[in-house]
């Protein structure tokens, strides 16, 4: 949790900048640290300690204590920051505090700006509690247009900090104040801060929003194209460890609920804005989505599926539109590996043999990006190990192949490097982090699988019992645990044997790049498979051979002892089990990935709405 010191003007205002270029701050919390007070005299400087620590723990009585005192200390100064009591109490979000402080303050005290030039309704908004600003509004209803450091609204330092309830509450306060600069900064503040129920009442009354612009020149659809995806996860407020004790499947189900409604709201307002944005003339289409940043390509960097399929079924012009580099928006979700997006590019039709033909200033094909190894470390973690990455980029590979003309497969790029070539070069370093990882995983298998192996095979020859002197059958034939004992045991000689020989095959793999696409890591999926059931019938023959030979005088302690038994492979299990799964999605579900969309991206149903 990000701390603020109300009292240094230089930390809050901070925070704030850093908000305003799209660096949220969630969960901020403000946190008044001691300060120097100013140089006076000694009774003086001993009040205002005591009205310093009382604000700072909302101890009306001892503030009142003082004030009824010395009355004119109300309305002081108290740090050397200039803070009032009220700037304290109001950071400090003591409710009871600042309400029975402003009735005794006098009006204009209440506009009071310490050093930075934020006035106590500045703390108040930050601070996110809805009682505080409406506490002091209730004295002055200006107080919510009175503007801080660098001439920022209150309501702007709220939406920054993404704090919906006061953002909204202010709104409705102010939105007949708001001047035209105003609501367009505001307005890609509360995109950034994805509060778009507030942003929806804006640009509901303002349609013109749609295409204006901030101070940066940016409009709300630049907001927007710089999400991750629609909307980023909800902001949440609860302090830390709020899960141990407050998670459960209805506030599960709720903020899942949440998510929803924002998403679809973000998804309703980028189609009105755009929709407005349409019936304007081509050349100030472009210069809407190309100034000061192209848009798009900024949507395709961060995977913004959403908000690329709105705009092009609208403006399918947008499919031919290409950066500084020649990469469309294809080309630009091949480098970042943004598979819902290529996948676009399978709804386009023939138009796709002409964009596969962009090349860049290097002499780049298509194919050529597809070689080249992802930098964003964010994208490439999702993908756990280095063979499963390499799995991954290998897809990738395969996925454009199908894409490209039969001639680039082949074409060298300016620095005399074919998009194969290129691959094993860029991907040398992967190759072997992949072929270690893969080393060591069958090694330490291989361990276990070999000692069950010996294990089970041991058993079958020292039944429990034993056997009959005079015909050699075991003493237990009979009875059905027996049956378990010897079926299983079967099992577990087996499947250990079989997972033992196919982490050989792994240790003693070639290890050549198209390897980790299929062979490898089927492997790996085969030998953990069998090793998990050896290890599940060994459990099965222990608890039949325990039952054979002490189910007469420990029959009461069968059933514990056979769960105890049970531990070892559930244990195992729960070490593997994410690996397993990992190997199964990243082998057997992941070639679905590029397969295309069932939504038509040019429905006939799409009709641009006339404002």
């Amino acid at each position: 949790m990000a701390a603020m010191e109300i009292t240094d003007g230089v930390n809050i205002n901070a925070a704030i900048d850093s908000a305003r270029r799209a660096t949220h701050h969630n969960n901020i919390e403000l946190v008044v640290v001691p300060q120097q007070l100013p140089t006076v005299d000694g009774e003086k400087r001993k009040r205002h300690l005591q009205l310093y620590q009382a604000a700072l723990s909302g101890d009306w009585d001892t503030a009142e204590g003082i004030y009824n005192l010395f009355g004119e200390e109300v309305n002081a100064t108290i740090t050397k920051r200039g803070e009032t009591a009220l700037h304290i109490a109001a950071a400090a979000e003591h409710t009871h505090f600042v309400k029975q402080l402003v009735g005794k303050m006098r009006t204009e005290a209440l506009y009071f700006r310490n050093n930075a030039g934020n006035t106590a309704f500045c703390f108040a908004a930050i601070s996110g509690v809805e009682a505080l600003a409406k506490v002091m509004m209730d004295i002055k209803r200006d107080l919510a247009m009175t503007r801080g450091r660098g001439n920022l609204l209150p309501i702007y330092m709220a939406t920054l900090m993404g704090h919906r309830g006061m953002v909204s509450y202010l709104y409705d306060e102010t939105n007949q104040r708001l001047t035209d600069g105003d609501r367009i900064a505001l307005l890609v503040a509360l995109i950034n801060s994805d509060i778009y129920d507030v942003a929806w009442k804006m640009i509901r009354a303002h349609p013109k929003l749609a295409y204006a612009r901030d101070e940066h020149q940016l409009t709300a659809l630049h907001a927007l194209a710089q999400k991750s995806c629609m909307p980023s996860n909800a902001v949440d407020h609860r302090p830390p460890g709020f899960w141990i004790k407050d998670l459960n499947p209805f506030s599960a189900f709720k903020l899942s609920r949440m998510r929803k409604l924002m998403h679809k709201q973000a998804l309703d307002l980028t189609q009105y804005l755009w929709e407005q944005v349409v019936l304007l003339d081509d050349a100030t289409i472009s210069s809407q989505i190309g100034v000061p940043w192209a848009l798009i390509f900024t949507a395709a960097e961060r995977g913004n599926l959403d908000f690329l399929t709105i705009l092009i079924s609208l403006y399918p012009e947008l499919i031919f539109k290409v950066e500084h580099n020649r990469y469309s928006i294809f080309h630009i979700a091949i480098l970042h590996r943004h598979e819902d997006i290529f996948r676009i590019i399978y709804q386009i039709g023939s138009i796709k043999n002409l964009i596969t033909t962009y090349k860049d200033g290097e002499g780049n094909n298509m194919l050529h990006l597809a070689a080249k190894l992802l930098e964003s470390p964010s994208r490439l973690n999702v993908i756990p190990g280095a063979a499963l990455q390499m799995q991954r980029e290998l897809l990738w590979f395969e996925e454009v192949k199908k894409v490209v003309q039969p001639w680039h497969i082949e074409e060298k790029n300016t620095q005399g490097k074919t998009p194969g070539a290129l691959f094993i070069e860029q991907h040398k370093e992967m190759m072997k982090e992949g072929e270690q990882w893969m080393r060591d995983t069958a090694d330490s298998c291989m361990l276990v699988a070999t000692l069950i192996a010996t294990v089970v095979f041991a058993a079958a020859f020292t039944l429990p019992g034993g056997n009959l002197q005079d015909k050699g059958t075991p003493v237990f034939v009979k009875k059905i645990a027996f049956k378990f004992f010897a079926i299983s045991d079967a099992i577990s000689l087996v499947t250990s044997a079989s997972s033992l020989l196919t982490f050989l095959s792994i240790r003693t793999s070639r290890y050549a790049e198209r390897d980790f696409l299929w062979t490898l890591p089927n492997r790996l999926i085969i030998g953990l498979t069998t090793l998990f059931i050896s290890i599940g019938a060994m459990m099965v023959a222990f608890m039949a051979t325990f039952f054979l030979v002490f189910s007469n005088k420990l029959q009461e302690y069968s059933i514990p002892i056979a769960a105890v038994a049970s531990l070892p492979v559930l244990f195992f299990i729960w070490q593997h089990y994410r690996l397993f799964l990992d190997m199964i999605h990243s082998t057997y579900m992941s070639r679905s990935l590029f397969k295309p969309n069932k939504s038509p991206l040019f429905s006939k149903k799409v009709k641009a709405k006339v404002a």
